[in-house]
């Protein structure tokens, strides 16, 4: 049996649909508003004293709907997070088709506990088509685990890999393992890092 549970990721686009999440959140939740002093091009720097200088930190983005990000209620844009460890040393929002990022657009923004999150990377021997499968304690064997996942640019900083597309996620029952795919239908690129955390069921 193979189970679709969209509802269970922190969407790169669309509205926030884990408000779970925050349960686990012992660490940080907070609200990042994009402003024309912490915004460039098409990423806004993130400030908050739990992940600034970290680029190992798990950090999980979705856009609120609100006024301040788009007509209809949904941001219109795949987005992820990178490290800049270069000149701020700050983590950043992104838009992966690298368009700008509107002022005053708003995203939730929840680093969860070391102990409930992991990076997961697309490679071959884990990677099929459009979808990446975990292999971690947490999500093996657990069909009623809990998955929020957020786009990872370059997990602890230096050069990182796109990918433009919608995700979500699916246990996969015959393999016992939960894997994040390309809603579209579009080929994982090899490299693609995702920041995950995990709620038990």
């Amino acid at each position: 049996m193979t189970r679709t549970l969209e509802d269970t990721v922190l969407e790169t686009t669309g509205n926030p649909k884990n408000a779970n999440l925050r349960d686990a959140a012992d660490k940080a939740s907070f609200v990042h508003r994009a402003t024309d002093e912490n915004s460039h091009g098409d990423y806004t720097y993130i400030a908050d004293p739990s992940i600034n200088g970290d680029a190992n930190a798990i950090v999980l983005v979705t856009p609120r709907t609100d006024r301040g990000n788009a007509r209809d209620g949904t941001y219109d844009h795949n987005i992820g997070v990178w490290y800049e460890g270069v000149n701020e040393n700050k983590w950043a929002i992104f838009n992966q088709d690298r368009a700008a990022i509107l002022g005053r657009a708003t995203f939730e923004v929840i680093v969860p506990p070391a102990s409930q999150s992991f990076v997961h990377y697309a490679e071959p021997d884990n990677t099929i088509r459009n979808s990446t499968y975990l292999d971690n304690p947490l999500t093996n064997g657990e069909p009623n685990a809990v998955l929020s996942v957020t786009q990872d640019w370059n997990p602890g900083g230096g050069r990182g890999v796109y990918n433009d597309h919608p995700i979500g996620v699916v246990y996969e029952e015959d393999v016992q393992q939960w894997a994040i795919y390309n809603r579209d239908g579009a080929l994982i690129p090899n490299g693609a890092a995702f920041n995950v955390a995990v709620i038990d069921n």
